[in-house]
C-alpha cells in the first residue's frame, strides 16, 4: 500500500475554490529570506503559478515514524474523515439552504478547528505550550487540541459576506482561518510568531474564506452588540472552552454584498496574517496593501456584523424533554441564573488612592491595583475569592448564632439538619457552576506567591501551612469544601444533611479558623477549578487513577497522619453512641482486644468537651467523613502555573511526586540555585503570625528577603556564578546567625530545577482551560516538615 508523506495543509479540493485566470492554478506569493554575506538579510516575494497538488504542503508534516517504518495514519486516518466531512460542510455554507447549514453545522467546526491547528503555524503554536514534542507526541497533541474554539465560535455572531459584485475577490493563505483583533497589530507582542490573538477575547474575530465569493466572519456577540464600549483584550463572558452549549444552527446572517474597497481589506488582514504565502485566482489580488488607506484599528468596521441582525443570537434558551426536566441556558451559554448580589459596577474613576480597592482585596487601591495593568488585575465586576469567603464565614456565624452568644461547645450539642442545609445552601449561591474562576484567581504577575498543596484539616492547617504563609507575599489554600451544585443528590449536604453533621462541624470550623487570616489578607482560600469546569474534572479525576495504578506509593508519614485523622474521625462521629456499640465497633474497625477498646474509649469520653471536633449529640445515621489532601499533584501544577506561585507541601508523597515533573536535559535535571537552598535546610516557622496575625520580623523578615531573592534569581533565569554565590554567603550570615531558641525550625527542602517543573498531560489542560496567560512550567516546589514533638 503507498505511503502519503506529501502532507497538504491546505487540502486541494479547498484551493479549486479560489480560482479565476487559470483553470487549474493559483497565483501564489511566497516571502523568502536570503541571507547576505555581510551578515544582513533580503526578502524576496516570487510569484508562480502552481496547482493544488503542487502547492500548500510539506513533506512529512503529519508523518510519523517507527524506527524505519513510515507511518501516514494521521493523513490518512485522522485528516481524511475530516477533509471528506469538512468539504462537505463547507459547500453546504457556499448555498443558502438552511438545511444544509443546520446538518453540517458540527462538522463544519469541526473542520475549521482542525484547520486552525493543522498547519505549520498552528503545529508551532502547540510546540509553544509544552517542553518538547516528538513528531509522534505532537500529533497526538494535535488530535486532543482539535476542537477548543467549537464551543466559542458557535456561540458568537455568525455571518456569511459576499464578494460576488466586487471585481476583486477574496484570497486564500497558508494559515486559512485568520485571527483578528484590532487592538493586536501583526506587530504587537501578542501577535508575534506563531501566535493569534485568543479566540476568548471580546474583540478577536475569526475570517475563514469559504471560497473566493463568499467569506464567514465569527464575532463574539458582546463585542458585536457594543464595539465600542467591550474591551477588545478583556476576556468574553463564559470563556471556558471545552463543554457543551446549545445554538440555533440555521441563524447565519447572509446580507451583506462587499464592494472592491471592502473584499481588499479583508485580503489585507488574511495577507497581514498569513505565515508564509498567499495565493489568488489574479496576480493583482495579491498585494492588497496597495490600495489600503487605513490604520490596523480601523479594519474592524468592515468586519463587524450589522447591528439589527444581532436579535438572531443570543438570548434565554429553555428545553423540555419527556422526563419532565428542563434545560436552561443564557446568551453566553451559562446554565444556571447569574446572581445579581454578587456583581459590582465600580466606577474607577472615582477611587481615591486610599479607597478600599476594587478587586475586594481589602488593600488601599493606591497598595494594590492603581498601577497594575488590567490584564494582571482580577475581576472588578463580581464578588472577590476573599469577599465571597468572607460572606461564607459570616452566614457560618449567623445561621449558628455565634455572633449572638452561642459558642463552639453549644452548637456541637445543638447543630440541626436545618442549620446545614441553609449554610451549604448560601455556599452554593457564592460558588454557581458557572463562574468563571480564571478571572478571580490571582495572575501570575511576578510577586512572591506561595500555593500549598497538603491535608486540608483544621487539625494539620496550623502546623506547616498557616505559619509558611508569612514568607510570601499571597498564601494560596485550596477549600476543601463540597461545592453542593457538583454532588449528586445522595451525597448532598443540602439533600442530605443528616449524614453531613460530622462533617459539618469539620467544615464550618476550618472556615472559622481561616477566617482571621482571609480578612487580613494572609491567606487566599480559593476554590477548586474543576468545581466550575467539568472537563477539568473529568481529565483530572482520569489522571488521578491512571497515576494509582499501584507504582505511586505512599509515604509512611502520610500514611500515619492520614491513619490518626481517619481514627478521630471515627471516634469523634460516634461519641454518643451506647457505649457497648462504641467499643464494639472500635474493636473490629482497628483489630485491637476489648481492653485495648474499653481504654480507647475511655480516654475519648474524658475529652469528650474538650476535643472541638466531638460530636455533642446522636448521630442520625451513618456520617459521611471526608478527607482531603490538595489540591492534588496535577492540579497544583495547574493552579501553580495559572498564578504564578511556588509550591509548598508538607507531604513526602507529593513531593515525591513531584520530583518527577523536573524539566531535564537529556534526561537530567539541572539545579542552578541548589548551593544557596542547601544552606537554608532549616526555616524558622511563624506561629507568633498564627497567634497575632502580623508577620514576624529578626531572623524570619531575612529568611523572607533571601527567598524571595533567590526567587527573583530564577524568574529572571539568572543561573550567573557571581551573583548566585554572593546569595550563598548571605545565606551562610544568615544561617550563622538563626537563633534555633526563639523559635521552632522546619525542614527546609526545595526543589527548583532549571525550565522548572512540567507535566504535559497539565500543559494540555491549561491550553483547553478558560485560562489565556499561565506560565510555562512552576518554578520551585518547597517543602517543610516540623518534628511535631518540637511544634510551640
Amino acid at each position: 500500500m503507498s505511503t502519503t508523506r506529501d502532507n497538504h495543509y491546505v487540502p486541494q479540493w479547498y484551493q479549486t475554490g479560489f480560482m479565476e485566470d487559470r483553470d487549474n492554478e493559483l497565483r501564489h506569493l511566497k516571502k523568502k529570506v536570503i541571507s547576505l554575506p555581510n551578515g544582513t538579510s533580503k526578502t524576496l516575494t516570487p510569484k508562480k503559478w502552481y496547482s493544488p497538488a503542487q502547492a500548500l504542503y510539506q513533506k512529512d508534516l503529519y508523518t510519523t515514524f517507527f524506527g524505519s517504518e513510515v507511518n501516514d495514519a494521521i493523513e490518512k486516518k485522522l485528516f481524511g474523515p475530516i477533509d471528506e466531512n469538512g468539504s462537505t460542510a463547507v459547500r453546504a455554507f457556499l448555498t443558502d439552504d438552511q438545511a444544509k447549514w443546520h446538518h453540517n453545522f458540527q462538522d463544519f467546526f469541526t473542520y475549521l478547528d482542525a484547520q486552525k491547528l493543522r498547519t505549520p503555524k498552528g503545529l508551532d503554536w502547540i510546540k509553544t505550550k509544552y517542553p518538547e514534542l516528538s513528531q509522534l507526541q505532537l500529533m497526538t497533541e494535535m488530535q486532543a487540541l482539535r476542537t477548543i474554539h467549537c464551543t466559542l465560535w458557535s456561540e458568537g455572531a455568525r455571518e456569511l459576506v459576499s464578494a460576488t459584485n466586487s471585481t476583486v475577490k477574496f484570497i486564500l493563505s497558508d494559515h486559512p482561518v485568520t485571527i483578528y483583533n484590532y487592538a493586536c497589530p501583526p506587530n504587537s507582542e501578542i501577535c508575534k510568531y506563531p501566535n493569534d490573538p485568543d479566540i476568548a477575547l471580546k474583540g478577536t474575530q475569526t475570517i475563514y474564506p469559504l471560497d473566493k465569493n463568499r467569506c464567514l466572519i465569527l464575532t463574539n456577540l458582546e463585542y458585536a452588540k457594543d464595539p465600542d464600549n467591550a474591551n477588545p483584550l478583556e476576556q468574553r463572558t463564559n470563556a471556558t472552552k471545552v463543554r457543551q452549549s446549545m445554538v440555533k444552527t440555521i441563524e447565519f446572517i447572509n446580507s451583506r454584498e462587499l464592494s472592491e474597497e471592502e473584499v481588499e481589506k479583508i485580503n489585507f488582514i488574511i495577507k497581514s496574517r498569513s505565515n508564509e504565502s498567499i495565493a489568488a485566482g489574479k496576480d493583482e489580488w495579491l498585494e492588497p496593501e496597495k490600495n489600503i488607506d487605513t490604520d490596523w484599528a480601523e479594519l474592524r468596521h468592515i468586519l463587524l456584523p450589522p447591528l439589527n441582525e444581532l436579535h438572531r443570537f443570543g438570548g434565554e434558551m429553555f428545553a423540555g424533554f419527556e422526563d419532565g426536566s428542563t434545560y436552561y441556558q443564557d446568551a453566553f451559554g451559562r446554565t444556571s441564573p447569574q446572581h445579581d448580589a454578587l456583581s459590582k459596577n465600580i466606577d474607577e474613576s472615582t477611587l481615591s488612592r486610599n479607597d478600599f480597592c476594587g478587586c475586594g482585596s481589602g488593600r488601599k487601591y493606591k497598595k494594590c491595583c492603581l498601577n497594575v495593568p488590567t490584564e494582571y488585575r482580577t475581576t472588578w465586576s463580581v464578588a472577590s475569592i476573599r469577599e465571597r469567603n468572607l460572606a461564607f464565614c459570616n452566614c457560618i456565624k449567623d445561621v449558628l448564632n455565634i455572633d449572638k452568644g452561642k459558642t463552639w461547645l453549644d452548637v456541637r450539642r445543638e447543630l440541626s439538619n436545618e442549620q446545614i442545609v441553609q449554610i451549604y445552601s448560601f455556599y452554593g449561591f457564592l460558588w454557581p457552576r458557572n463562574t468563571d474562576i480564571y478571572s478571580l484567581l490571582p495572575k501570575s504577575d511576578e510577586k512572591f506567591r506561595g500555593l500549598y498543596s497538603g491535608p486540608l484539616d483544621t487539625r494539620q492547617i496550623g502546623i506547616h501551612a498557616l505559619p509558611m504563609a508569612s514568607y510570601f507575599d499571597e498564601f494560596l489554600i485550596q477549600n476543601p469544601i463540597v461545592n453542593p451544585n457538583n454532588v449528586n443528590p445522595e451525597f448532598s449536604p443540602i439533600e442530605s444533611p443528616e449524614q453531613y453533621k460530622y462533617q459539618a462541624l469539620k467544615d464550618f470550623a476550618f472556615m472559622l479558623e481561616l477566617e482571621p487570616y482571609i480578612g487580613h489578607g494572609l491567606v487566599n482560600l480559593i476554590p477548586d477549578p474543576g468545581n466550575f469546569d467539568n472537563h477539568l474534572m473529568r481529565e483530572m479525576l482520569g489522571m488521578a487513577r491512571n497515576r494509582g495504578d499501584g507504582t505511586n506509593i505512599v509515604s509512611e508519614s502520610d500514611k500515619k497522619i492520614h491513619f490518626n485523622l481517619v481514627i478521630q474521625d471515627l471516634l469523634n462521629s460516634m461519641h454518643m453512641l451506647p457505649r457497648p456499640l462504641k467499643i464494639r465497633t472500635v474493636k473490629e474497625q482497628f483489630n485491637i482486644s476489648e481492653q485495648q477498646a474499653t481504654e480507647l474509649i475511655n480516654a475519648l469520653e474524658a475529652n469528650a468537651e474538650a476535643s472541638p471536633l466531638t460530636m455533642l449529640q446522636p448521630p442520625e445515621g451513618s456520617q459521611l467523613m471526608l478527607s482531603s489532601m490538595g489540591p492534588n499533584y496535577e492540579m497544583a501544577l495547574f493552579i501553580a502555573q495559572i498564578t504564578g506561585a511556588v509550591i509548598v507541601t508538607d507531604s513526602e508523597t507529593r513531593w515525591k511526586e513531584f520530583e518527577q515533573a523536573q524539566c531535564r536535559n537529556l534526561g537530567v535535571a539541572s539545579h542552578p540555585w541548589s548551593g544557596i537552598y542547601n544552606i537554608l535546610d532549616t526555616i524558622p516557622m511563624d506561629y507568633q503570625m498564627v497567634e497575632t496575625l502580623t508577620k514576624s520580623e529578626g531572623s524570619i523578615e531575612k529568611y523572607r528577603t533571601m527567598l524571595r531573592s533567590v526567587d527573583n534569581l530564577i524568574l529572571e533565569k539568572i543561573n550567573n556564578a557571581v551573583r548566585i554565590n554572593n546569595l550563598i554567603a548571605q545565606a551562610s550570615e544568615i544561617d550563622i546567625e538563626f537563633d534555633t531558641s526563639s523559635f521552632v525550625s522546619a525542614e527546609l527542602k526545595v526543589l527548583s530545577p532549571e525550565g522548572g517543573l512540567i507535566d504535559s498531560n497539565v500543559q494540555r489542560l491549561l491550553v483547553r482551560s478558560g485560562c489565556i496567560n499561565y506560565d510555562s512550567s512552576v518554578r520551585s516546589v518547597y517543602f517543610v516538615k516540623v518534628e511535631l514533638n518540637k511544634k510551640i
